[in-house]
Parts: C-alpha cells; structure tokens; sequence
C-alpha cells in the first residue's frame, strides 16, 4: 500500500511539472554544517533494485543508488524500450521525513537523456550533491522516473532528451500510476520507476 503512495505522489508531480513550461523547482543550496552530522547515519546501505513498468519488474533491469555524505550517483540500466524513441530519466527525491502524506512533497529534476538504439536498452548514469535537492542524501528516498517522449523528432530531438515536455502533444497525464509506452509521435509518459527506499 505505502509503495502505491509514493508512486501516486510521483505521478502526481511528475504531472505537475509536465503541465507547465517552466523550470524545474530550484532548491537554494545549503551548506552542511559541523553539526549535522553524517557519522550517525554513515551505514546507510547503497541499494540496487529492479526497474518497474505498469505490469511490474522488468526481468534484466537494475538501478542502483550509491550514496555518500556528500551527495548520490545512480546508475540505471533498462530494456524493452522502443528503438528511436526518446527517453529522459528524473530524479524524484524524497526528503529525510519521509514521503507524503507524512513528509513534504518531493522535490524532482532532470537526470539524463537519450535517443534508444535498436536493441531497446538504455544505459544512464548521473550524480546530485547536497544541497541541490536535500540536505541529507543517506536518508532521502529516491526515486528514478524514465519518461518516454515517443519517436525522435528531427530538430527538436534535443528537447525532447533534456526537457520534461519536449516533444510532447498527447498522453500524460493519463489516470494514476505508469503509463503504457508507444511510438505515436508527441506522446509522452511515464514509463517506468525504480524505487529506492532507505532500509
């Protein structure tokens, strides 16, 4: 049940974002403080799971966050894309209390972008540090969205890779939950998610 929480919370921002056409929420960086300190918490653990779409885990998926005091590196690895459609990948962070309804709102922004090759796999990498998106990334939860923006369109290809809306005339939002993927041009949604929970 918490798990369908927070995916209807990351559907519900990703909506958000996906209605408008200005930036993403900036959060003011904030120095880290002799006070605050990480050792209390230094053994949170990495963690790796698999990638999910609206039928569940994708067989051969992995995400894997590793987390240190002074910010995060994710690595996500997926398949059953559509050749030739563009995709991007979307932090979705969760602060140190928690999702809502008990924590604040999360906080979401660009990870990466690419055009899939023939295969339908799609390899990403990318790091936040602190005081881009939370203040303590050993125990934030995280969440990676990938979005689809349907086939590549030429001479707007690198909106549709870097940008929430690029590209985007149809589709989500759409109802809760991830949407289905599809090669009809301008549709965009939220395609899978990889959950990242703090143990």
């Amino acid at each position: 049940m918490k798990t369908i929480v927070k995916l209807l919370s990351l559907v519900f921002i990703m909506g958000l974002f996906s209605c408008s056409n200005d930036p993403l929420i900036d959060v003011p960086e904030e120095s880290i403080t002799a006070d605050q300190s990480f050792e209390k918490k230094s053994k949170a653990k990495n963690s790796t799971v698999k990638v999910m779409d609206m039928t569940g885990y994708i067989k051969g998926t992995v995400s894997t966050v590793h987390r240190k005091s002074d910010g995060i590196k994710v690595k996500f690895m997926t398949r059953n894309l559509i050749p030739g459609n563009a995709y991007t990948l979307w932090f979705v962070i969760f602060g140190e209390d928690g999702p809502p309804p008990t924590g604040p709102p999360p906080t979401s922004t660009y990870a990466g972008g690419l055009v899939v090759g023939k295969n339908g796999k799609a390899n990403f990498s990318a790091h936040k540090s602190v005081g881009e998106m939370f203040d303590n990334p050993l125990t934030a939860e995280i969440h990676l969205a990938l979005r689809t923006h349907g086939p590549a369109i030429p001479g707007m290809t690198e909106l549709q890779i870097t940008t929430m809306d690029g590209g985007c005339t149809s589709g989500f939002p759409s109802g809760p939950g991830l949407n289905p993927d599809s090669d009809v041009e301008g549709y965009c949604a939220n395609v899978q998610v990889a959950i990242h929970k703090v143990e």
